[in-house]
């Protein structure tokens, strides 16, 4: 069992429903921390949910740092996990993440059983949440908080940091998926 393989099986049994819904983005790949890290895939709706895939090629080495960078933006998260990596994953994860295990099946197929539901995470960073914006999405977030005056022409990396002074990281993370919901184009912008 492959990368590839779990993701397929993630897209195809987990998140069917999902894309089918207008209502909902979901991005794979999807960079945080300015690209130190990335969630294996982004759910966008009414709360930001990160996936994180483990087949039984991958080791836990990256997860510690995973965690961290995950914990700082996702609303929820769910940990996708090869059986034989379950107990060591159990051990690093936050009990807010949910976990479901992987299997391949005796005709080849991949399995995915239920094994922990995820609750909401409690313990965003402001910073790292506005780095997920582009420069005109700050200008328009600070126009909409009516404190924009100034600060037009500074560059985007400015922005963030008054984005996250300025917006109380409960609103913040409503802006944020907002504003990737209506996003057109994935590719990194100025």
């Amino acid at each position: 069992m492959k990368d590839q393989d779990v993701r397929a099986a993630v897209h195809h049994k987990l998140l069917k429903d999902i894309h089918s819904d207008p209502d909902c983005i979901v991005v794979d790949e999807f960079s945080i921390s300015l690209g130190a890290s990335r969630a294996d895939i982004a759910v966008i709706n009414g709360v930001l949910h990160g996936y994180e895939l483990k087949s039984e090629c991958d080791s836990l080495e990256r997860l510690p740092l995973q965690i961290e960078h995950y914990s700082s933006v996702m609303d929820k998260v769910t940990l996708v996990v090869a059986e034989k990596h379950l107990l060591g994953a159990l051990e690093l994860i936050p009990d807010w993440w949910g976990v479901k295990t992987v299997s391949v099946g005796p005709k080849g197929a991949i399995h995915i059983k239920h094994t922990r539901g995820e609750k909401l995470n409690h313990q965003h960073n402001s910073l790292i949440l506005a780095q997920l914006l582009w420069k005109d999405e700050c200008l328009e977030m600070l126009d909409r908080w009516g404190c924009s005056k100034g600060y037009k022409s500074k560059p985007r990396f400015e922005l963030w940091n008054i984005v996250a002074e300025k917006i109380p990281v409960t609103d913040l993370r409503h802006e944020v998926r907002t504003a990737l919901k209506k996003r057109v184009d994935w590719k990194i912008k100025a």
